[in-house]
């Protein structure tokens, strides 16, 4: 696989550990504060399938046997090394002595087998692989897997992430609440770098520095993926749930936030063009509607593969964050990309899908239920399918509501025809999860199935990717379990903000960084209210954040907030003499229209006058 296929994953996953010189420890933030899209059902990675709790957890608060470097290679974690058979039946994992969980305990054997054979139920793709083998203690640093069959794909999906075989202590798996199957909150214990400390609920999740951290690699290294030695030079990391992109991209200008993921199309350009902020951009998973097998049938799910025009719904979401491919896979896994079955893909062809839904046993007199998440953009995209639907007779009933909502009802089939959903890249196709016979209960199709083990069980690569391709194949051409319609890019951003000593406006963030050395002048427009203050920046000021590009002052339509009255400027604008190191001297607020304005707070530094309108 491409290097490339894991670096945002790997921006995103580990965002303070950082491999930063050590000199700048001493400098680093106590707190990071990132605001993400949403948040997930559990937190418990054995079961949880989104995308929110891999990108906080992984790596950070959960750790494996075995993780990815950036170019996909699988590297040791929590144990030093493994060994498996020539034909890839047998498997030993040879652990970290001295490993500490977050509740004190040194982690043994009996940790990592209750918890990778808990991570097999609850995944059926790696349990159909196995069958009815389980791991098994063979000392208190060793253990071991021996199949009477290969598992070519064991290392790539213990390593991989839909469904993350992490390691809790054994009283974590005790714990699991028989109503849910979900690790409750209070036992969501790892062996990382942080803690996870707090939940509240729709709110945020705190993350704290574990000081007894056992590292792993060298210290003087840049993390390689997931792999490597982890910094943990921040003290707490508090993801923020904001559902609303415009609110994350005004948190991060004003400093409220450090990084923020789900950067939408409509920002990418301002954020790209801002020097203290750096973007992450990158093909990084599907797009899709997951069919209920149960109250539909293939030519249902067939004729909205010919309706679908994949162009009109993923503008109305994405932008131009997406990509009509037709793979299960992304294209920088050459390993695992194929076309096959690409001409079902999208067909923007109401005539045939007519055709299709007259073989079907759907009630046109009944709406079509559809479930999704809040806060993902989802329901601009199914607004556009509603539109398309109904030229060939079908009206939508689309239930929007907040994502664990969402996935509980998901898991009572009587209660939707179909949910929009993404999933993330994957190292493997075998971790593609909608694949898997228990996910939900959806693509149990035996046929299916029967490809599935072909590929996990295949005696080589080049047998299992003719099985791969088969399997899309037949997705596509009869069995659909899902509209797949094509692949989103993933943006993220964040300021460049890593040290305590950061100012907003300076070239970088090390101490020895310039401030700007020019003085600016700019005006209100003309006509508006204090139109004769104009407002300066003096040389040295920390305002070097200015933009000029970003900004146009006949855009200012009304004066924004004032000045507190000690330190109003005069007609003549210039600030008053009263001003000092710490005063508040202008406070901006978003007088043109986003994404070119933000909400910031200046003070006067160093005794120098200025005041800045953004």
């Amino acid at each position: 696989m491409a290097k490339k296929l894991f670096s945002l994953l790997m921006a995103l996953t580990l965002l303070a550990a950082l491999a930063l010189p050590a000199a700048f420890a001493e400098d680093y933030l106590d707190i990071i504060n990132i605001a993400d899209d949403n948040q997930s059902a559990s937190y418990d990675l054995h079961k949880d399938t989104s995308v929110n709790g891999r990108n906080m957890l992984r790596g950070t608060v959960m750790e494996q046997l075995v993780t990815l470097k950036a170019d996909g290679s699988i590297a040791p974690e929590l144990c030093e090394s493994y060994d498996v058979s020539d034909d890839n039946s047998a498997f030993t994992f040879h652990l970290r002595k001295g490993v500490k969980f977050h509740n004190g305990k040194e982690m043994t054997s009996a940790d990592v087998v209750a918890s990778l054979n808990r991570w097999l139920e609850c995944f059926g793709t790696a349990r159909k692989m196995v069958g009815d083998a389980r791991f098994t203690v063979v000392d208190d640093y060793t253990v071991s897997l021996t199949l009477d069959h290969s598992a070519i794909m064991l290392l790539d999906m213990l390593a991989g992430a839909a469904q993350a075989a992490v390691i809790y202590p054994v009283e974590s798996i005790e714990a699991v609440n028989a109503d849910t199957g979900y690790v409750p909150a209070d036992y969501i214990i790892g062996t990382g770098p942080y803690m996870f400390k707090e939940w509240a609920v729709d709110q945020y999740v705190l993350l704290e520095r574990f000081d007894d951290y056992a590292a792993y690699g060298d210290p003087d290294q840049p993390i390689d993926g997931l792999w490597g030695y982890k910094h943990a030079y921040t003290k707490t990391l508090k993801y923020w749930i904001v559902k609303d992109a415009a609110t994350r991209f005004n948190g991060l200008m004003s400093g409220e936030y450090d990084f923020i993921v789900k950067a939408t199309d409509a920002y990418l350009g301002t954020l790209r063009s801002m020097p203290d902020i750096t973007c992450y951009s990158m093909q990084t998973g599907m797009i899709n509607l997951v069919w209920n097998k149960h109250s539909t049938d293939k030519y249902l799910r067939l004729a909205f593969q010919a309706l679908a025009n994949a162009d009109d719904l993923n503008t109305a979401n994405y932008g131009s964050l997406y990509d009509n491919d037709p793979c299960f896979m992304e294209k920088s896994q050459p390993g695992w990309y194929t076309t096959k079955g690409e001409e079902f893909f999208c067909q923007n062809d109401p005539e045939k899908a007519k055709e299709l839904l007259a073989q079907s046993s759907f009630d046109t007199s009944k709406p079509l239920r559809i479930l999704t998440a809040t806060g993902g953009g989802a329901e601009a995209m199914l607004e556009v399918l509603r539109q398309e639907a109904a030229k060939i007779g079908v009206t939508l009933e689309i239930t929007a509501t907040d994502r664990t909502t969402m996935t509980s009802m998901r898991n009572d089939e009587t209660l939707y025809d179909a949910y929009f959903t993404t999933f993330s890249s994957v190292a493997v196709p075998s971790l593609r999860n909608f694949l898997s016979a228990d996910y939900a209960g959806w693509s149990d199709d035996e046929h299916l199935q029967e490809l599935m083990l072909q590929m996990t069980t295949a005696a080589t690569k080049e047998a299992a990717f003719a099985a791969w391709e088969e399997i899309q194949y037949y997705c596509y051409s009869d069995y659909c379990p899902i509209l797949m319609m094509g692949h989103f890019h993933q943006a993220a951003a964040c300021t460049n903000r890593q040290t305590a000593s950061y100012v907003p406006g300076r070239t970088n963030n090390k101490k020895t960084a310039s401030l700007l050395s020019a003085s600016r002048t700019h005006c209100r427009s003309a006509g508006s209210p204090g139109a004769s203050h104009c407002q300066t920046t003096s040389a040295g000021s920390s305002c070097a954040s200015f933009r000029s590009a970003s900004f146009s002052p006949s855009a200012v339509t009304s004066a924004s907030a004032g000045c507190s009255a000690a330190n109003a400027p005069s007609a003549a604008g210039s600030a008053a003499a009263s001003c000092t190191k710490s005063s508040v001297l202008f406070r901006g607020s978003c007088i043109v229209p986003p994404p070119l304005c933000f909400f910031q707070t200046y003070t006067c530094l160093h005794g120098e006058e200025f005041l800045v309108l953004f």
